[in-house]
């Protein structure tokens, strides 16, 4: 789960907050409604790379679309409706629902009004990115050596978002083998495998592939050096 650096929001987002805040689910839920999310929406897509905070989706022409989602959810906290530091982008839209049974939902549209702050790992955290690990398989694990506690989170996340949806489960072990295979093809090739990586893990106008901290991993020490010396902007 990738680190996402927030950046301010939108001023139409400002001027929401400086309304009263909701003081209920349900004017939360009326409000938010009727609020109009473009800028808002571009905005998070930008910081996020395209990808979708929870799973690394790549959204661009993500044929499911996608919504933008409170981390909190405003049901339990109506007052972080407008808060931009509890918004995200997360992959599938409401029009899309009924074509994924519920055990291929996953994200926000799985996890919906359910949120414990104690265990949840946010993309927002900034060690986010340690407690989970890539299988090739296509699932999403507790990462190795984690405390029990944090083992717990990763845990708690992981079902809580539905992260082995069989649907995101046969999409990564695709990506995951086709990557593996053509890294292993350039062993032997120094600079071809350099420029696998930059290709993989840095940015094209402003957006990333998608499974990002997956390929990372499997570039090892390589994925880090390049990105610090090509991309360091990609952090």
């Amino acid at each position: 789960m990738r680190r996402i650096l927030k950046t301010q929001g939108t001023p139409n987002l400002q001027r929401e907050q400086e309304r009263p805040a909701p003081a209920s689910a349900r004017e939360a839920s009326k409000r938010w409604h009727s609020y109009d999310k473009t800028a808002t929406r571009s905005s998070l897509l930008d910081e996020q790379w395209s990808l979708c905070a929870y799973t690394e989706l790549a959204l661009e022409g993500f044929q499911y679309g996608c919504h933008i989602e409170h981390i909190e959810p405003k049901s339990i906290n109506p007052a972080r409706t407008f808060d931009y530091s509890n918004l995200v982008i997360s992959a599938l839209d409401s029009d899309s629902l009924t074509k994924f049974a519920k055990k291929d939902r996953f994200g926000g549209h799985y996890k919906q009004s359910a949120y414990d702050p104690n265990l949840f790992v946010s993309p927002l955290m900034p060690d986010s990115e340690r407690y989970f690990e890539y299988r090739s398989s296509g699932r999403v694990e507790p990462a190795q050596n984690l405390t029990p506690e944090d083992r717990a989170k990763a845990i708690y996340t992981r079902d809580l978002l539905n992260l082995n949806a069989p649907f995101l489960v046969n999409l990564r072990r695709k990506w995951l083998i086709e990557l593996e295979d053509e890294i292993d093809r350039l062993l032997d090739d120094d600079s071809a495998l350099r420029q696998l990586a930059e290709c993989e893990l840095c940015d094209t106008s402003g957006r990333l592939r998608e499974f990002h901290t997956a390929a990372k991993a499997r570039f090892g020490r390589l994925g880090v050096q390049v990105m610090a010396a090509v991309c360091a902007h990609c952090r």
